[in-house]
């Protein structure tokens, strides 16, 4: 399995004014029979050339009692964004609209060529076959956060049912005030590369000082 890790801290130092926003759209549609088809984007036009951010990949997972779409998006702006919030409408082989649901990105901004995960979990369960469309909204980043978090992955391991996944590692502030909240974020995806799962967990302390270390 291979996996794709983040690190993010909310620093109160930074002040953030958002004097202006910039909204846009973006949609795919996937049917899950098809082998790994290309994405279908339909896109709103904007008034520069600027690229779109595109979502890579995504997957329906079904167990007994529920489903969920996870999936990663990519910032391909030349400028950062946050709020990145994904959508999903559901429907039936029949094209019935039978669920909708979303959720935010793991990652509050992402700067440009970055990744983040999803994961939007349904009220109820659904069909394999059910094929959906995911549309994301975002805001553009007025101000972007500085790179002083250094991150040291240790040992990863299955549990005992093999039902679970768990990384282990830890996060040094390099900066020069603490870093507060700071979340480590991770993408999981399977032998051909696409998204198993996505979950995030805070480092502990979640305040980590100047030349601090903190686990996770």
């Amino acid at each position: 399995m291979n996996f794709l890790i983040y690190i993010s801290p909310l620093i109160p130092l930074l002040i953030f004014a958002l004097i202006s926003i910039n909204f846009a759209t973006a949609q795919m549609e996937i049917t899950p029979e098809e082998n790994n088809p290309a994405p279908i984007f339909n896109e709103t036009t904007t008034e520069s050339d600027e690229p779109k951010p595109v979502i890579l990949d995504s997957t329906l997972n079904t167990d007994t009692y529920s489903s969920s779409i996870g999936g990663e998006i990519l910032n391909n702006f030349t400028y950062p964004i946050e709020s990145v919030r994904i959508a999903a409408s559901v429907y039936d082989k029949n094209n019935v609209l039978i669920a909708t649901s979303d959720s935010s990105t793991i990652d509050n901004q992402i700067k440009p060529g970055e990744k983040s995960g999803f994961s939007i979990s349904l009220s109820d369960k659904v069909p394999k076959s059910s094929r959906y469309v995911l549309t994301s909204t975002f805001e553009e980043s007025e101000e972007t956060k500085p790179e002083f978090l250094k991150l040291n992955i240790g040992k990863s391991s299955k549990g005992s049912l093999g039902l679970d996944y768990k990384v282990v590692g830890e996060v040094t502030n390099s900066g020069q005030d603490d870093a507060t909240s700071v979340t480590v974020s991770g993408i999981f995806y399977d032998k051909n590369h696409n998204v198993l799962d996505t979950d995030y967990t805070y480092t502990k302390p979640d305040t980590i000082g100047p030349g601090q270390k903190a686990p996770f």
